[in-house]
């Protein structure tokens, strides 16, 4: 299992499981979320729950081609990330308190991140989005 709260502590969830991926996002949603890009943790959808504060997270819905809700603590702001959308949840490895067991393999998004910042390490680069086969 896997544990992960906020800030301030008034939103814990957990993660059971085997996590899909540890990927590097920079999406313009998570590069404004987060800063350069966000760490993401993606997996099965049922197997996150949230243990603690429902009512204290807040979505963000934008509006255009990507309607995935943005989820963050209303109290702190700290970023969760998408949390459960369809199949799977995208979690901001910033809120784990817990080691995922697994390291992050892969930039996605690549087409999205900033002239300004280059991608020194030898992972995976995909411009859009990837999941490795679950």
């Amino acid at each position: 299992m896997i544990k992960g709260s906020c800030l301030c502590g008034k939103v814990k969830f957990q993660i059971t499981g085997e996590p899909f991926s540890l990927s590097y996002c920079h999406c313009s949603r998570c590069r404004k979320a987060a800063g350069v890009f966000s760490a993401v943790l993606i997996g099965k959808a049922d197997d996150l729950s949230v243990t603690e504060g429902q009512e204290a997270i807040a979505k963000f819905i934008p509006e255009g081609e990507w309607k995935l809700e943005r989820c963050f603590c209303k109290e702190c702001g700290t970023s969760l990330g998408d949390m459960a959308t369809g199949d799977i949840y995208v979690v901001a490895a910033s809120a784990l308190d817990d080691d995922p067991k697994i390291r992050p393999t892969v930039h996605i998004h690549t087409a999205s991140k900033p002239d300004w910042y280059e991608i020194v390490d030898d992972l995976k680069k995909f411009e859009g989005d990837y999941l490795p086969d679950k």
